[in-house]
C-alpha cells in the first residue's frame, strides 16, 4: 500500500488543472502546462550565457596550458562542477519522476489533467530541443573556431569542457527524462503496454549519437585533417544525427493524435448531457 504522504503528493499533481474555471489555471494556460517550457528554457539560456562569458574571460589567459595552476583553477574546477551538477540533477529528477510516477499511474486520469500533462511533455521536448541546438550548433561551431586558431586539440580545452561534460550529458538527461515523464504520466500513449516508442528511441539516440559523432569529429581534426570546412568526410555522419533528432516531431505527432481522442471523448460526453470537464 502506498505511503499516505506519497498519495497526497500524487493527488496534488493529479488534481492540478482539473479544478473548476476560475479556481485554477486551465491546462493550456501560459502559466499552466507551458510553465515548464519558460522556466527550463530560461535556465538553459542563463547557463549558456554564464559559460560563454566564462570562456571569453579565461580561455586565452588560463585555458592554453592544461598543466598550469590557472587552468586547474578556472577549467578543471569548472569540469567537476559541471559533472556534479548534471549528475545530481539527473539523479534527483529521475528519482522524482519514477517515485511519483508509480503513484500517479495508479490514479484515474481526468481529461483536463491529461491535456495539461501533454502540454508539460511538449514543454520538456521544447527544452530538450533547445539544449540539443546549443550542444550541436553553438558549442561545436565555437570549438571549430578554436581548432582554426589553436590547431592543437585535447580532451580538456576551454570549448570541450562545457560541450562534452555539460551540454552533451544534459541533453541525454533531458531526452530520457522526457520519456520517463510520458511513461508514467501519459499512460494512454506511453504506458507499459504500448512498449518503448520509436519517437523517443530516435530522440534519445540523437542525443547519444551527437556526443559520439562530435568525439569522432575531434579525433579526425586532431589526427587527420586539421582544417575545418563544411564538406570534410567526418562531418558527413552529422546528417544522421539530424534525421534521428526528427524523433521530437514524432512525439508531438503522437500526442496530437491523443488530443484528438480526448476532444472526441469530450464531445461524446456532451452529446449525452455530461458537462465538459474542466
Amino acid at each position: 500500500m502506498a505511503h499516505p504522504a506519497r498519495q497526497r503528493q500524487a493527488r496534488t499533481e493529479f488534481d492540478r488543472g482539473s479544478a473548476p474555471p476560475g479556481a485554477a489555471r486551465r491546462p493550456t494556460d501560459w502559466l499552466g502546462g507551458w510553465r515548464s517550457l519558460f522556466y527550463g528554457s530560461a535556465i538553459l539560456l542563463v547557463a549558456n550565457a554564464f559559460l560563454w562569458f566564462w570562456n571569453y574571460n579565461y580561455m586565452f589567459t588560463a585555458g592554453l596550458n592544461s598543466n598550469s595552476p590557472e587552468f586547474t583553477l578556472r577549467y578543471r574546477s569548472l569540469f567537476w562542477v559541471e559533472l556534479v551538477t548534471v549528475g545530481v540533477f539527473t539523479g534527483v529528477w529521475f528519482g522524482w519522476l519514477i517515485r511519483t510516477g508509480r503513484e500517479l499511474v495508479k490514479q484515474p486520469l481526468p481529461r483536463p489533467e491529461e491535456v495539461r500533462r501533454i502540454a508539460v511533455l511538449w514543454s520538456l521536448i521544447g527544452i530538450t530541443s533547445l539544449c540539443i541546438a546549443i550542444m550541436a550548433s553553438f558549442w561545436p561551431n565555437w570549438d571549430g573556431s578554436w581548432h582554426q586558431t589553436m590547431v592543437r586539440d585535447t580532451a580538456f580545452t576551454p570549448t570541450h569542457i562545457p560541450m562534452f561534460y555539460f551540454w552533451f550529458p544534459l541533453a541525454i538527461t533531458l531526452a530520457l527524462g522526457s520519456y520517463l515523464y510520458g511513461r508514467f504520466r501519459i499512460p494512454a500513449v506511453y504506458g507499459r503496454g504500448n512498449g518503448f516508442p520509436w519517437s523517443f528511441f530516435l530522440l534519445i539516440s540523437a542525443a547519444v549519437f551527437e556526443m559520439l559523432q562530435v568525439a569522432f569529429n575531434e579525433w579526425g581534426h586532431s589526427l587527420w585533417i586539421s582544417e575545418e570546412f563544411f564538406a570534410v568526410k567526418f562531418h558527413w555522419p552529422f546528417v544522421l544525427y539530424g534525421w534521428l533528432a526528427g524523433g521530437m516531431f514524432a512525439v508531438w505527432g503522437e500526442t496530437i493524435l491523443r488530443l484528438f481522442e480526448i476532444e472526441k471523448a469530450e464531445e461524446e460526453s456532451e452529446s449525452v448531457g455530461v458537462p465538459r470537464a474542466g
